[in-house]
Order: structure tokens, then sequence, then C-alpha cells
């Protein structure tokens, strides 16, 4: 009695399982993963040239006298005869901005009466933004004589920047393609679609090309420039990309 019993539940579990690892062998057929795709990413990068159209000019007024309150009445005198000078020759006040105030005590020094102040220097830097280049000249000209006496920079603006980047980050991508092609041939293997393109770190200030400071003499030549005195050259606009490319 106790075999039969036995084997009864023998019987019964593996008509249980029997039907239990069929599925789970069904299971494992469908989640088994397929092969991965061949794969290979490259890197490029590709350059636009730009003749530069707009400018920015930061440039200041330096005064001196014996008194601090002269000092800064003379400088503020001054600086109000150049913000009316620009405004009169068409720019922005938006356009124009005080960048830096200071005012400096004058020393000197003697065995008798050691270090003492004889008088103050007082200094506003200001930047005049998107100016035509071609006016530069003029406009600065116009600057000198109504007070400025020290030009600090001149930074160049490129107004198609955008769209001269758009155009190398095309170029980029365009050369991408040709190299992964050759490194796909030389493996013995047909390029495939992009599966994914990312965009590289790109500097900005390519949009500007800082000038050393300009020395008294451009000053003076710019006091009587019938025409531009700026050179501004080209600005080199770079994109990067890196892009995965599928094989076959």
């Amino acid at each position: 009695m106790k075999k039969t019993i036995t084997a009864a539940l023998c019987a019964l579990l593996t008509l249980v399982m029997i039907p239990a690892l069929a599925g789970c062998g069904a299971a494992a057929a469908v989640s088994a993963p397929a092969a991965a795709e061949a794969q290979i990413t490259v890197s490029a990068s590709s350059t636009v040239r730009l003749t530069p159209d707009k400018a920015s000019v930061f440039f200041g007024v330096t005064t001196q006298e014996t008194s601090a309150d002269e000092a800064q009445k003379k400088n503020g005198e001054a600086v109000a005869r150049v913000i009316a000078t620009l405004t009169e020759r068409g720019v922005e006040e938006k356009s124009i901005r005080t960048v830096d105030y200071g005012l400096y005590p004058q020393y000197d020094w003697s065995e008798d009466d050691g270090q003492r102040i004889i008088g103050y220097n007082a200094t506003t830097s200001l930047s005049v933004e998107d100016q035509d280049i071609e006016d530069l000249g003029k406009l600065l000209s116009a600057c000198v004589a109504a007070g400025i006496n020290r030009v600090d920079y001149v930074s160049f603006l490129c107004s198609g920047y955008d769209e001269a980047y758009r155009q190398a980050l095309a170029q980029a991508v365009a050369l991408s393609h040709d190299k992964a092609a050759a490194l796909a041939a030389a493996a013995g293997k047909k390029l495939g679609d992009p599966l994914s393109v990312t965009e590289g770190w790109h500097d900005t200030s390519a949009r500007y090309a800082k000038n050393a400071e300009v020395p008294t003499a451009v000053m003076e030549q710019a006091m009587d420039a019938a025409g531009p005195i700026f050179q501004p050259g080209e600005s080199e606009i770079t994109a990067s990309v890196t892009v995965c490319y599928g094989m076959k």
C-alpha cells in the first residue's frame, strides 16, 4: 500500500513539473539577449573663419587734482562730456556702461617729511558696445576730444557667429562620417546609421579678438583719422562633435 502511494505522488509531481519546466524554457528563449551591434565612435572638428563687423571699446577718463573733491568733480565733468558725445553720435544709452570707478591718493616721500599725500587721481572706466567697426575710428576721435585719455582694449564681434557655428557643426558631422567610413572599411565592415551625436565644448569668446592696450600713439592717430584705423582680421569659429555609428 505504501509503495502504491509513493508511486502515485511521484507521478503527480512529474505531471506538475513538466509544464512548469516547459514554461521556464519558453521564458528563457524569449529573454535571451540579441547579439550586440558592432559600433564605432569618432570625433571630428571643423573651423569657419569670419570677419568681425562689430566692436566693443573699453576706455576711461583719469583726472588728477590736489584735493579729492576737485579730482572727482573734474572727472565727472569729463565723463559727462564723453557720454554726451556718444549719444549725440547715435550711440544708445543701453550700449554705454560704467565698468569701474576709483579714487586714489598720490604720495610723495622725502627724508624731512616722510610720506605725504600730494594729490588724488580719479578714474572712470566705460565700455561702449556693439559699434560698427567702420565708424570706430571717428567715434574714438570724438571721445578723445571730449575727454578720454585712456583706451584699454577693443573687442571685435561677429554678428554672423551663430550661422557660422552651425556651418562648422555641419562640416564636423560630415567629417566624422568620412572618418568612420574609412575605419569601418579598414575593419572589413560597412558603416551603418549614426546611433548618437554629441556636441563638444566650444569657446564662444571666439566672437571677440581682444587687442592689447592701445598706446597713446594710436589715440593720437584716432584724432586725425579720416576713416577706420582698426583691422579686426578674422575670427576662428570652431565646432566639434563625437558621433557613434553602427557597423554591419
